[in-house]
């Protein structure tokens, strides 16, 4: 049987590269957010995220207009955005392991009278794999670990 080529020719000769400009670290974080919005309650943020943390910038094309010239990473714990590779991992690491420990001891794991909350490393210890060489801290209200150190009130 003989089958006829459709007119028109192929669609993929029509499609441009996407322009590569620099995006900063706050226009990727509108850019996730205006994602997140319109984003099917049922489907996670997480599907942005790949395996090695960095965010896949070709499902951000419509609210960025452009491709990234570098690459950001996000923590698949907390959704914090980084442009190191490193910190989404330990991040989630250790939120992790702080969500396990508090499972199993039903206390937080930071210092007490620590009015920063600086994540006691010796008291998760158990529950990580590597040792943050950072200081990690736990927001009071939500139990997220986060890298900034609380303001001084």
């Amino acid at each position: 049987m003989w089958f006829k080529k459709r007119k028109g020719g192929n669609n993929r000769n029509e499609m441009k590269e996407p322009e590569i400009r620099e995006v900063s670290i706050d226009e990727m974080r509108q850019a996730v957010n205006a994602y997140a919005k319109q984003l099917n309650p049922a489907i996670s943020l997480r599907t942005i995220v790949k395996d090695n943390n960095e965010i896949d910038c070709h499902l951000l094309y419509e609210q960025l207009k452009c491709k990234p010239d570098k690459p950001f990473y996000m923590s698949k714990e907390t959704f914090e955005i980084f442009e190191d590779p490193d910190y989404p991992r330990w991040i989630d690491q250790c939120q992790v392991a702080c969500d396990q420990f508090y499972l199993d001891t039903g206390n937080e794991p930071v210092a007490e009278d620590d009015p920063r909350r600086k994540v006691s490393i010796y008291k998760i210890k158990d529950y990580l794999r590597e040792e943050p060489p950072i200081d990690l801290y736990l927001h009071p209200q939500d139990r997220m670990v986060t890298h900034r150190e609380p303001e001084k009130k």
